[in-house]
């Protein structure tokens, strides 16, 4: 048995979730970060009588046992409906078969690649301004989405006119991985992950018959070297095309929305060209768009004098841990100009599970506001915006905006 801590253990030490976060409330769904404060103070580990998972908050415990060498993450996506079509992947695989995988498609996101990846963002980015008209207005979403999946498909070298429709099966999808999925979310979400296998394959087989250069060229190369199979293919690639846009469009909405609200921000980003990564950073801590991953425990352990039995389900809270004041001051504020120590959030996961694609949604990020930036002195906003979050995942579906120049 793996420990901890080794006190012994109370039942009143281990309080059902749903007292402290209650995951279907629309309240927390908008706003959980109140919610995540008492849990971080007073509940470090929670159970889920709904499907026997425990739920952790705090960043120590996140880093201690989401690296364990026994707790996976493989068998975990054997429950998620529609979305088992990673296990094909290397999200959904633990060693040897992660980093067999990862490293098809690591040369194409290192920094020298990002860099390059930066330039076609701020192309697509500058296109679409230009074509805003001279009252400024425009759907802060819309361009998000558009400008993200625009780069992501230029690296794969596929077509990129579809963002709107992957877009709507993606809202589609990803209610099923909250923590009280409905069983009209599973349906909903294998129709739209159906169509969008369907899209993933048609766009494999264009590429065989026309290969070019882009990552997905060289995935096709790679299954045919022997080095991937043809679902392994087919899930990496559905992942990049699909899921590929996802958290930067998020933090890009929640950062322009933080600039209606806060236009000292918007200001202080302009002035301060040398914080921009750093403002990107506290933005991805601040508004995690994926809150929560979930692992399994393959043996026993002990948390905070609590037995967690092997086989049961550990829900890791990213959002909370972002927000532990043990590790950030003032963990509720916005502050791009924290100390390096406390800018090592954890939004896109970590260790060997960490989002390869984190460069290259921070640049995404960074680019857009530069290029709106550089041609406006305020982002307003127009009309309430649309937000529909679930406890793991947080979208918005408008965000009307007028930009002054």
């Amino acid at each position: 048995m793996s420990t901890h801590t080794t006190a012994v253990t109370v039942p009143g030490q281990c309080p059902e979730v749903t007292r402290y976060l209650p995951w279907t409330d629309p309240q927390f769904r908008i706003d959980p970060y109140p919610y995540y404060a008492r849990a971080l103070a007073e509940a470090p580990i929670m159970r889920d009588d709904h499907d026997g998972s425990f739920v952790l908050t705090r960043y120590e415990d996140l880093m201690h046992y989401g690296r364990l060498p026994s707790v996976r993450i493989a068998p975990e996506w054997e429950k998620a409906g529609a979305w088992r079509v990673l296990l094909d992947m290397a999200l959904g695989h633990d060693e040897p078969g992660h980093t067999r995988l990862r490293r098809l498609t690591s040369k194409w996101f290192t920094p020298k690649r990002v860099r390059e990846w930066a330039e076609t963002t701020a192309a697509i980015t500058d296109r679409l301004l230009d074509g805003l008209g001279q009252d400024g207005l425009v759907d802060g979403s819309d361009l998000a989405v558009e400008v993200t999946h625009r780069t992501v498909c230029h690296i794969l070298n596929i077509p990129a006119d579809d963002h709107d429709e992957v877009r709507r099966k993606m809202r589609q999808a990803m209610p099923i991985l909250s923590a009280r999925p409905s069983q009209q979310d599973f349906e909903r979400a294998e129709e739209a992950l159906d169509e969008l296998r369907g899209r993933t394959a048609a766009l494999i087989e264009a590429k065989r018959k026309n290969p070019g250069e882009g990552l997905l060229g060289s995935l096709v190369a790679a299954q045919d070297r022997g080095e991937m199979t043809a679902a392994e293919l087919l899930a990496t690639t559905l992942f990049f095309y699909v899921v590929g846009h996802m958290d930067a469009t998020y933090l890009i909405c929640s950062g322009l929305h933080l600039f209606t609200r806060r236009p000292d921000l918007f200001d202080a980003f302009r002035e301060n060209p040398d914080k921009h990564e750093a403002f990107v950073a506290e933005l991805a801590r601040f508004d995690a768009p994926e809150p929560v991953v979930t692992r399994a425990t393959t043996e026993d352990l002990v948390i905070h004098g609590v037995h967690v039995p092997a086989g049961r389900s550990l829900r890791l809270m990213l959002g909370a841990a972002n927000h532990d004041p043990a590790v950030f001051d003032n963990p509720d504020e916005f502050d791009f100009t924290r100390p390096p120590e406390q800018t090592r959030n954890l939004t896109f996961s970590f260790g060997s599970h960490g989002c390869q694609g984190r460069l290259l949604a921070e640049a995404e990020i960074r680019v857009v506001f530069e290029r709106i930036a550089a041609r406006f002195s305020r982002v307003e906003l127009t009309a309430e915006p649309d937000i529909r979050n679930t406890d793991a995942s947080r979208h918005y579906f408008t965000l009307p905006l007028r930009l002054h120049s």
